[in-house]
């Protein structure tokens, strides 16, 4: 009887609480982890998101799961880095139900992510996305990782500043703009430092060069010549293109007029403070300053730099009233053929492993990155509410409804608006987190007791190295490197 009347008191207890709270909450709950969510107060625009679709969807709740908090040594409070959230997550096997990912290998290694394969290749939405970025993150037909948001990488130019020292239309640069020609604007875009650097510098972007480069000579290739089959450093066009890029750091005395890298390497050779680029043009960013016409970037810079052409206080006091835009990469004409690719960075959402409801989870993520519905909601809270945050990435499901309305946002983009609504050829630039072993394969990798690869490929550019001495070895070294790393992503591919 005792035992009865505790159970009783409990039960009425339990109703006293819902009746002053309200209803139970018997919604689905999907949890969600994000490092772009801000504080809570500041209620920026991925939290406006989240309520957005809560609104939509009355019967889910979306719970953020934050970060830990962890103290440094030196008695410092700090968020505990990603890696190590989601691991700790996975330990007590509590993966958030959807969550950003930084590197989509390390993701099904570690058994963090769920294939979502099926359920997306019958999404119609999911199926407007460019091939080459759909697969980006596909293992043997199985799909780990969604594309959150695609950025591109390229040349941002200044009209303002580029009309000001040519003497035709036909010199500014446009969308698909030949490697050539944009070289041919740039060096007539410069102008001579008079004093106080004031001089103007046509395009930087020489570092990179070899790697988009050689996927222009031969399409087969991507970024870093890498393809399906592995790395081709030894290939022709590869040698093609770092022999382009070696002249602008060996020979700098011919270009250092408008090829700012030369303009670098020829003061460290003369040490003569008038070749200076900070006494010829200024310090900081040259872009920005009003000291650079054409400048290699992601097209995530878009949106402040925008909004410095608006804001005579802004920090980059250069763009005020400039009218800027972006072109991508210009295109190579070989043996006849004109190729046109541009580098794209993409950043990836995730379904956790373990989910209960597969769906929700799915819906959710699209809506938070590629989903038609959701990137209305984004635009419209962004001219709503602009002090929340502006989107920074073009949308990237090919509807042209919503790239109509995105590019209302911004009418003077008219080169970056061709490359968005009409280039389908990408070079996918982030492979860090799709290719196994891809970090050490371009980097961190030993060509030999005391030199890296990314040593050795900067010495060809310079010249201190010579590129048919160790193509061969640096190609079957960083080949070798990826095979192994396949390998390991392969066995846990198997093991599911």
């Amino acid at each position: 009887m005792k035992r009865i009347l505790t159970v009783l008191l409990f039960s009425l207890f339990a109703l006293f609480l819902v009746s002053c709270n309200g209803e139970r909450d018997n919604r689905t709950k999907i949890t969600y982890a994000a490092w772009n969510l801000g504080p809570e107060s500041l209620n920026n625009l991925e939290r406006r998101m989240i309520k957005a679709y809560e609104e939509y969807n009355p019967d889910v709740k979306v719970e953020i799961v934050e970060r830990q908090k962890i103290v440094d040594e030196d008695g410092v409070e700090r968020e505990s880095d990603w890696d190590s959230f989601l691991n700790a997550q996975a330990a007590i096997k509590e993966m958030p139900d959807v969550f950003q990912i930084d590197n989509v290998v390390k993701a099904i290694l570690n058994d963090w992510a769920t294939d979502v394969s099926e359920i997306a290749n019958s999404d119609e939405e999911f199926n407007k996305i460019p091939l080459d970025i759909r697969e980006a993150a596909a293992y043997n037909n199985k799909l780990f990782a969604l594309p959150q948001a695609m950025f591109y990488f390229g040349y941002f130019i200044n009209r303002t500043l580029i009309s000001q020292n040519v003497t035709s239309n036909d010199d500014i640069p446009t969308y698909g703009v030949s490697y050539e020609k944009l070289l041919e604007i740039a060096s007539k875009s410069s102008k001579a430092a008079v004093q106080g650097g004031d001089g103007i510098i046509g395009i930087d972007g020489m570092n990179e060069l070899s790697y988009w480069l050689a996927a222009q000579y031969d399409d087969s290739l991507g970024w870093y010549t890498y393809n399906e089959d592995g790395y081709h450093l030894d290939s022709d066009a590869f040698k093609l293109a770092i022999n382009e890029q070696k002249k602008y750091f060996t020979e700098p005395a011919s270009y250092a007029s408008y090829v700012l890298e030369s303009a670098n390497a020829r003061f460290l050779i003369t040490e003569d403070e008038s070749q200076n680029p900070q006494t010829m043009y200024g310090d900081g960013v040259l872009f920005t300053t009003g000291h650079q016409a054409i400048k290699w970037e992601g097209s995530y810079n878009l949106r402040n730099w925008l909004a410095a052409t608006e804001d005579p206080e802004s920090e980059m006091p250069g763009l005020f009233q400039a009218d800027i835009d972006f072109i991508g990469t210009p295109s190579v004409t070989v043996d006849g053929k004109t190729n046109h690719r541009v580098p794209v960075v993409l950043d990836y959402i995730a379904i956790g492993k373990g989910t209960k409801h597969l769906e929700e989870a799915y819906d959710f993520a699209k809506w938070m990155s590629f989903g038609i519905d959701g990137y209305k909601k984004r635009l419209e809270i962004a001219r709503e509410h602009p002090k929340s945050g502006a989107i920074n990435f073009a949308p990237i499901v090919q509807d042209e409804d919503l790239l109509t309305e995105y590019f209302e946002l911004y009418p003077t983009l008219v080169e970056f608006k061709k490359l968005v609504t009409s280039h389908t050829d990408y070079i996918v630039e982030s492979l860090a987190k799709t290719v196994p072993g891809y970090v050490e394969s371009r980097w961190t990798g030993k060509y030999d007791e005391t030199t890296t690869v990314a040593v050795v490929l900067d010495n060809i550019r310079d010249g201190k190295t010579n590129y048919d001495d160790v193509a061969v070895n640096l190609n079957n070294l960083i080949n070798q490197i990826y095979q192994d790393a396949k390998e390991q992503l392969e066995d846990a591919l198997n093991s599911d």
